[in-house]
């Protein structure tokens, strides 16, 4: 089969990741892929195989460029003749329905990996015909885009988000080279959380809890790695909480495996309340 995907960016992040896993192991089973990505630098080329092949559109937020960009990727999907385009995320999903209506594409399928605010509701169920399947990556977000119409019950499916586990054994090389980076002493024990500094995220009550450790003499660290609006704001919690000298803010990082290796707990602070209020 030919497979089309056809993402936001390929910066760093989690849809990202799992974007390009996917379309490496579809790759390896016999299938012919590409990735179309609308804007941003590939930060993924080291990690995509050589037979799935790239193409950037380089889009900006300009009526003429979303044209163009429409008209450049119509000629790629003509040249590479899919059976199935897939869209990541809320601007590749409507920028495939669009293109779609532009190009005849056996099927289109539309994936989230998160909840829309009402605009983003809207766009999605004004659009729904032009997507013969959605899936988003939680139930609880299948549900919530089902219950606003922006996804039609009857072709809609919850698909988790895959991991392969074959990537994530311990490098002890890269547990003492990280450690010493950050001044982490062997017996520290290190919390790791991975993720964009947002409200959604949670971190706030992530420091919260971290500080009762703390207070209990916990010889412990807590890693945060990734970037996002939140970070000086984040900053100041941990020094009003007096817990700054054991939160490592780490930024976002390509070598995530690394900071596994690293860590002794990975925890996870998002919360689905926030998450939901959000959409509203």
């Amino acid at each position: 089969m030919n497979i089309a995907y056809i993402i936001t960016g390929l910066g760093i992040g989690g849809a990202e990741r799992v974007t390009v896993d996917i379309a490496n192991r579809i790759s390896g089973l016999g299938n012919n892929v590409i990735i179309i990505y609308l804007t941003g630098e590939n930060l993924h080329k080291p990690d995509i195989n050589a037979s799935v092949k790239t193409f950037a559109l380089n889009m900006k937020k300009t009526p003429w460029s979303f044209i163009r960009a429409i008209f450049k990727s119509r000629e790629i999907l003509k040249s590479f003749s899919p059976n199935v385009v897939h869209g990541q995320m809320f601007h590749a999903n409507i920028f495939a329905r669009i293109l779609k209506i532009f190009y005849k594409m056996p099927k289109l399928i539309s994936t989230e990996h998160n909840i829309g605010n009402n605009f983003r509701m809207f766009v999605y169920r004004i659009t729904d015909f032009l997507s013969d399947f959605n899936s988003n990556v939680s139930e609880s977000a299948t549900s919530c885009f089902i219950k606003q119409k922006a996804f039609s019950k009857s072709k809609s499916l919850t698909v988790y988000n895959g991991i392969d586990l074959s990537k994530f054994k311990i490098n002890y090389i890269a547990r003492k080279y990280i450690r010493k980076q950050y001044n982490i002493r062997e017996k520290e024990f290190v919390f790791l959380n991975v993720g964009r500094l947002t409200l959604q995220k949670d971190h706030e009550n992530l420091l919260k809890a971290f500080s009762f450790l703390i207070k209990y003499e916990l010889k412990a660290k807590l890693m945060i790695v990734g970037s996002g609006e939140l970070l000086q704001e984040l900053k100041e919690f941990a020094c009003k909480e007096k817990i700054e000298d054991y939160v490592i803010f780490a930024g976002s990082q390509n070598n995530i495996k690394d900071y596994y290796s690293a860590a002794d707990c990975f925890v996870l602070s998002s919360s689905l309340k926030t998450f939901l209020k959000q959409s509203h």
